[in-house]
């Protein structure tokens, strides 16, 4: 029996396009034609990512298990591409600049409402991956017209990078690096310490 197609479909998928996109713009940005064709060839083959409407390539009959896949293979391929550039020929500081430089991008395509912090949430958590919907990872701990605080109770990622040799660390900063960049000129400041986070109003 075929699922019901909804609008929360349709926003888990955009945030798995955005997170498919991290690792576009990361070989992107790679000098050596070599390198960059071998990863390219390796991504197209062990995380094809679909095109077109999602109404046309989305399977009906298992539209969670759909899109959870390919939130998985998404994150997989950051991952492993994360962990092909990283030494050669990134530094994990570099990383962290070209994360924040696409956060600086994105600002644009998400196009954050800056009233307070639950609105600066509200914008974030609609960009990033945190397992699918039911897994009710994120926990709003705190907030009021000046702060928020959030918490991650459960990392819907480690299995996944850890499946790619990389450590889990290695993610974080680089999400911290993206929201950082998202932030940049707006009346707002971000602070991170595992598994809580912080969005603060400039005084």
């Amino acid at each position: 029996m075929a699922e019901k197609f909804a609008e929360i479909h349709v926003w888990m998928f955009n945030k798995i396009k955005l997170q498919n996109q991290w690792g576009d713009y990361i070989i992107e940005e790679l000098k050596d034609i070599s390198q960059k064709n071998q990863i390219q060839a390796y991504v197209r083959q062990n995380f094809p990512f679909p095109s077109g409407d999602l109404h046309e390539i989305i399977d009906y009959e298992n539209i969670h298990l759909w899109l959870e896949k390919h939130l998985k293979l998404t994150e997989r391929k950051l991952a492993w591409i994360v962990s092909q550039v990283i030494s050669n020929p990134y530094s994990q500081e570099q990383l962290q600049e070209i994360f924040y430089q696409i956060g600086k991008q994105h600002k644009n395509v998400i196009q954050p409402v800056w009233v307070k912090p639950s609105y600066v949430y509200r914008s974030i958590t609609d960009a990033m991956t945190e397992g699918m919907p039911c897994d009710k990872a994120n926990q709003v701990i705190s907030h009021d017209e000046n702060h928020l605080t959030w918490e991650v109770s459960r990392c819907m990622h480690q299995p996944l990078w850890e499946e790619e040799n990389m450590e889990i660390a290695i993610y974080y900063s680089l999400r911290d690096s993206w929201i950082k960049g998202l932030l940049e000129e707006s009346e707002f400041t971000y602070h991170s310490q595992h598994p809580q986070y912080n969005i603060y109003r400039k005084t």
